[in-house]
């Protein structure tokens, strides 16, 4: 979706390392880094074309591997999960539902308002308050730079998977625990 916009654009496409390499937020920084001028377009038209093709394409996404497996293995210990998650909330809760997962999961957490709500930060604290699990039992499992800072915001560990949207080596550089993939959390979480 992101080379089709620029590609409309005019714009040189990145390959999946690079877009790992340079992803962050706030989402309108990573879109400049990549050639997006906002002095020329308003970044909600470039924002509104994501969100508008990733709706229409998430059913042709697929989970990790060992995502389903591990989130139902956990459901059976009885770990209390929960998605936090920068999609808006009736959005998220579609594409829970599509791939299965809300019969495993205590809170499927999005943003209430837009995409430019409230935020994760925001709603990892309404969520901390509800689940009533003390703070250093908990630990948020993510894929981003974002999931990091929210952790910290939060004031709660961190576990960073690979295979999302930044690469190794700045998953790494957080100091968080990091994995090459979710069985490997998943092991290391269990033992």
């Amino acid at each position: 979706m992101l080379n089709n916009s620029l590609e409309k654009r005019n714009l040189k496409p990145i390959s999946v390392n690079e877009y790992r390499r340079k992803f962050l937020f706030p989402i309108k920084t990573f879109y400049e880094s990549v050639g997006f001028d906002f002095a020329h377009e308003p970044f909600e038209i470039t924002n509104e074309e994501f969100h508008s093709g990733f709706e229409k394409n998430f059913k042709k996404l697929a989970l990790q591997p060992d995502a389903l497996s591990s989130i139902k293995k956990l459901n059976e210990k009885k770990v209390t999960q929960s998605i936090l998650s920068a999609t808006v909330q009736r959005k998220l809760v579609d594409q829970v539902k599509y791939f299965g997962l809300d019969a495993f999961l205590n809170n499927i957490v999005g943003i209430s308002n837009t995409p430019s709500g409230f935020g994760k930060e925001y709603e990892g604290k309404e969520l901390l308050l509800n689940v009533l699990i003390p703070k250093e039992e908990t630990i948020i499992v993510g894929d981003s730079m974002l999931d990091f800072s929210v952790s910290q915001s939060l004031g709660i560990d961190c576990a960073l998977i690979y295979n999302g949207h930044n690469n190794m080596e700045r998953l790494m550089a957080t100091g968080s625990e990091t994995f090459p993939n979710i069985k490997s959390f998943y092991t290391w979480l269990t033992n």
